[in-house]
C-alpha cells in the first residue's frame, strides 16, 4: 500500500489532479464559468472608440514601445498605472495599436479573477463558495462592462484579489511561499493603480487575529517590506508625479495631500452596494447576525471545522470562538471602503470596483452557510422523527439543494439579457449608467470616425484642435491644441510652462482657455489649413465655454461630418491668408451685448463699482463687487463700444493689479484687435492711466476695447485669499473722452 501511494505521490502534479473524477468534473464546471464569461466579453471588443481616459492607456504602452518607459510626448513620466501599461504590451504587438489589443487586456484578466475568485473562495469555504462567487463574477453584468474597457479596472481587481488570496493562505494559514508571492503582489498592486495601498489592511486584520504572535519575523518583515515600499511610492506620487494628478494631488504638497483626507466619509458607496446588488447587500448586512450565530455555535460544540467550513477561529478564552476566515473578508472590503469615503472620491462607484470579488465571496460564503444551518435543522428534525441516523450523503445532498435554491433568490446583478447584448451596443445607444465607468457618461461617445477622417485627409502642416485630449491622438496622430476652458478643482491636468504657455501635461500641447487664444491660433496662421475636432465636452459649460458651440454650430460651410455618435463634430477651416480669419464678434455677437455708447463729442465711462454697469462687461470680467470696483478674470477682457464719429480719443483708467511681487503686470490694449497701447500696472493701489487713440484706429459704430494682461492668477495659489478665480487686475473707473 505504501509503495503505491509513494508511485502515486512522484507522478507528476497534473495527472495527479486528473486522476480524481471529483477533480475532473471541477475543472469542467469551472472552464463552463470560464467560456461563459469569455463568450460575453469577447464579441465585437474592437468596435467602439477609445473613450474617458483610453488615451492615457493608449499613449502610455505606445510611450513603452518608443522609450522603454512610459516617457510621454510632453517629456514627463506617466508614473500613474505603470504596471498596467507595461502589461498591455504584448496584445498590442500581436494586434497593433487597436482598440482590441487594449481591451484584450481586460478580457484576460477579467477571466483569471474569475478563477481567483473560485479559489479564494474554495480557501476561504468550499468549492461552493468557490464556485458561486466565480459564477456571479462570470455573469454579472457590471464585471463584464468593465471587463470591456480598455482601462486598468479588471487589471487592478485581479492584482488585488490575487493579493489577498495568497496573504490568506500565506498568513493566516502559514504557508511559506505565499507569503512570498503576497508580499510580490502586495508592491506590485499599487503600479496598477493607487488604491492598492488599501492592502496594507490586511495586516491590520491579521493582527486582529494573531494577536502577540504577530510581532514574529516572518510577519513583521514583509510588513516592513511593504511599508516602505508605499511610503516611496507615495513619496513619488506627491514629489514626482507631473502627470496623472487628480483628486489627492492637486496642491501638489504633503499638506495639500493631506487636507484632501480630512473629510467625514460619506455613504455613497454602501449606498450603491444597496442598489445595485439589493438581495446581496441584504445578505451582507444579515453576516453580521450571521457571524454572531456562528460564534455561539462554535462556542459551544467547540468545534474548529464541520459542516460549516468554520477555519482558523479567533479563542477569546477557553470557549468563545469566533470565525475568522468570514470575519477576514468583512474587515478587508468594509474597512476599505469606509477608507475611499473619505475625501473626494466617493462619486463613482467604479473607485469600489477592485473590492467586488471580495463582497461575492462574502455572499457566496453566507448562502452556504445559511443552506448548511437549513440542511442540518432539516436532518436532525428528519432523524428524530424516523428516529434512526441518517445518512451523511442526505444532509449534503439538502445542502446543495438548499445552497442553490438561497443562491438563486437572492443573487443580484445579473441580467443575461442584458449582458447577452453589450458587446452589441452602439454609440448612439444609451448606457446604463450603474455600470458605466462614470455616473455622467450616459453613451459611449466616437473619437474614431473624426479622428480617423483627420489622419487621411490632413497635411502635416495643418493645425489640429481637439477638445478630447486624450481620444484624439489615438486616431489622429497628432494634436496640436487642446480647446478646454474649464476648470475643475479635481481635475486640471495642465502647467504653466516656461514659456508662459498653459499647455496639457500629456502632449505638451498649448491649451487654449478663451476665445482670444483660439482666435490668435487662427490670425497667426493664415496660411494653414486648421482642424477642430468637437467632442461631447462642446456641449458642457463646465468643460468648454458654450461661446465656442455657438460658433461651431453657426461655421456651417466648414462642417465636414459628424461621428457615429451623432454628436462628436469635425470642422475644416482652409487657408485664407487673412491675418483677421477671426475676430471677437465671429463668437460675441454686439446686438444681443450692450454697448458702451459715446456722446457725439466722444464721452462717456463706466463706474465699476455700480452693479448697473456689469452690462457693458462682455467677457473676461468677473462681479461688479459695489463700492470697490471689478476683477478682470482671464488673460482678456472685453468691452464694445458703440462711436458715431471717427474722432481722436482719450481712455482714462483707474485700475491696480493682483499683488504678485515676482512680475510685473503689464495691461496690453487694442481696438478692433489693433495694439493701441501698453501699460504696466506696477503701484499697488488704483492708480489712473492715460491711452490715446487715433481715430484711425476707430469705427463707426461697434469698436471692440479688448486689455490683455500680463498674468492671470488665483489669488488662492498666491497664498493671499481662499479665492480660486484666475484674477488679473482691478478696475475702478473708465472714461472716454475727445481729443482735441
Amino acid at each position: 500500500m505504501d509503495e503505491i501511494k509513494n508511485k502515486a505521490r512522484t507522478r507528476p502534479w497534473l495527472l495527479r489532479y486528473f486522476s480524481d473524477w471529483k477533480n475532473i468534473l471541477t475543472f469542467l464546471l469551472l472552464a463552463a464559468i470560464v467560456a461563459a464569461g469569455l463568450y460575453l466579453r469577447v464579441r465585437n471588443l474592437g468596435y467602439l472608440s477609445f473613450w474617458g481616459d483610453d488615451g492615457h492607456t493608449f499613449i502610455g504602452t505606445v510611450s513603452i514601445l518608443q522609450h522603454g518607459y512610459p516617457r510621454l510626448p510632453s517629456g514627463f513620466v506617466l508614473f500613474h498605472g505603470i504596471l498596467g501599461y507595461y502589461l498591455n504590451v504584448i496584445p498590442v504587438l500581436i494586434f497593433g495599436k487597436v482598440e482590441l489589443a487594449f481591451r484584450a487586456t481586460s478580457v484576460f484578466f477579467g477571466l483569471s479573477s474569475i478563477v481567483v475568485a473560485y479559489l479564494a473562495g474554495k480557501e476561504i469555504s468550499n468549492k461552493f463558495t468557490g464556485f458561486l462567487a466565480a459564477t456571479l463574477m462570470s455573469l454579472s453584468t457590471w464585471f463584464i462592462y468593465f471587463s470591456r474597457e480598455a482601462r486598468y479596472f479588471s487589471t487592478f481587481q485581479f492584482f488585488f484579489l490575487l493579493s489577498v488570496y495568497f496573504f490568506y493562505k500565506g498568513f493566516v494559514k502559514d504557508k511559506r511561499p505565499f507569503r512570498v508571492l503576497a508580499t510580490v503582489f502586495f508592491v506590485l498592486t499599487p503600479l496598477v493603480h493607487g488604491l492598492g495601498f488599501m492592502l496594507i489592511i490586511c495586516f491590520a486584520a491579521l493582527l486582529f487575529y494573531k494577536g502577540r504572535r504577530f510581532f514574529r519575523r516572518h510577519i513583521i518583515i514583509p510588513l516592513a517590506i511593504v511599508a516602505v515600499l508605499y511610503i516611496l511610492q507615495i513619496v513619488n506620487q506627491v514629489f514626482f508625479w507631473e502627470v496623472g494628478r487628480s483628486f489627492y494631488s492637486t496642491g501638489g504638497g504633503i499638506l495639500s495631500t493631506v487636507s484632501s483626507y480630512l473629510r467625514f466619509p460619506d455613504p455613497y458607496y454602501f449606498k450603491i452596494l444597496n442598489i445595485m446588488f439589493p438581495e446581496m447587500f441584504v445578505i451582507f448586512l444579515l453576516g453580521v447576525l450571521i457571524i454572531i450565530g456562528m460564534s455561539i455555535y462554535m462556542s459551544i460544540k467547540g468545534k474548529e471545522r464541520d459542516l460549516f467550513n468554520f477555519e482558523n477561529p479567533i479563542v477569546i478564552g477557553k470557549k468563545v470562538r469566533i470565525p475568522y476566515n468570514i470575519l477576514f473578508c468583512y474587515i478587508v472590503f468594509t474597512v476599505s471602503v469606509v477608507s475611499i469615503s473619505f475625501g473626494q472620491m466617493y462619486n463613482q462607484q467604479r473607485y469600489i470596483y477592485f473590492l467586488m470579488p471580495v463582497f461575492v465571496i462574502i455572499y457566496s460564503y453566507l448562502v452556504y452557510v445559511i443552506s448548511a444551518s437549513f440542511a442540518k435543522w432539516v436532518y436532525i428534525l428528519l432523524g428524530k422523527i424516523r428516529s434512526r441516523d441518517l445518512s451523511k450523503k442526505f444532509l449534503y445532498t439538502i445542502t446543495i439543494l438548499a445552497f442553490l435554491v438561497v443562491a438563486f433568490f437572492t443573487y443580484s446583478g445579473i441580467d443575461l439579457a442584458e449582458a447577452n447584448a453589450i458587446p452589441d451596443i452602439r454609440h448612439t445607444d444609451s448606457l446604463n449608467t450603474r455600470y458605466s465607468i462614470s455616473t455622467s457618461m450616459t453613451y459611449h461617445w466616437d473619437s474614431a470616425k473624426t479622428g480617423k477622417y483627420v489622419a487621411a485627409n490632413a497635411s502635416s502642416d495643418d493645425i489640429v484642435i481637439t477638445t478630447d485630449i486624450y481620444n484624439a491622438y489615438p486616431y489622429t496622430g497628432k494634436v496640436d491644441y487642446w480647446l478646454w476652458t474649464g476648470n475643475l478643482v479635481s481635475w486640471q491636468p495642465y502647467h504653466l510652462s516656461d514659456d508662459g504657455e498653459v499647455r496639457d501635461d500629456t502632449y505638451g500641447v498649448v491649451v487654449i482657455r478663451d476665445i482670444f487664444r483660439f482666435m490668435e491660433v487662427f490670425n497667426q496662421n493664415p496660411e494653414k489649413d486648421i482642424w477642430v475636432i468637437a467632442h461631447p465636452s462642446i456641449l458642457e459649460p463646465q468643460h468648454v465655454d458654450t461661446v465656442f458651440r455657438n460658433f461651431l454650430e453657426n461655421s456651417t460651410e466648414e462642417y465636414v461630418l459628424t461621428g457615429r455618435d451623432g454628436v462628436s463634430k469635425l470642422y475644416l477651416f482652409k487657408a485664407t491668408g487673412d491675418k483677421k480669419r477671426l475676430v471677437v464678434t465671429d463668437f460675441i455677437d454686439p446686438e444681443s451685448h450692450a454697448s458702451l455708447t459715446l456722446s457725439p463729442d466722444g464721452k462717456a465711462d463706466i463706474d465699476f463699482t455700480d452693479r448697473d454697469s456689469s452690462k457693458y462687461l462682455i467677457s473676461g470680467w468677473s462681479s461688479v463687487e459695489e463700492g470697490l470696483g471689478t476683477w478682470a478674470e482671464g488673460d482678456n477682457s472685453v468691452i464694445f463700444l458703440d462711436i458715431s464719429k471717427q474722432q481722436d480719443l482719450e481712455f482714462e483708467v483707474t485700475c491696480k493689479p493682483l499683488p504678485y511681487p515676482d512680475n510685473l503686470q503689464t495691461v496690453t490694449v487694442y481696438i478692433n484687435q489693433e495694439k493701441i497701447s501698453s501699460l504696466d500696472i506696477a503701484e499697488e493701489d488704483f492708480s489712473k492711466y492715460t491711452i490715446p487713440v487715433e481715430a484711425s484706429f476707430l469705427d463707426k459704430g461697434i469698436n471692440v476695447l479688448q486689455f490683455e494682461y500680463g498674468y492671470s492668477l488665483t489669488p488662492q495659489e498666491l497664498g493671499i485669499a481662499d479665492d480660486s478665480r484666475d484674477l488679473s487686475v482691478m478696475f475702478k473707473h473708465l472714461s472716454v473722452s475727445g481729443g482735441e
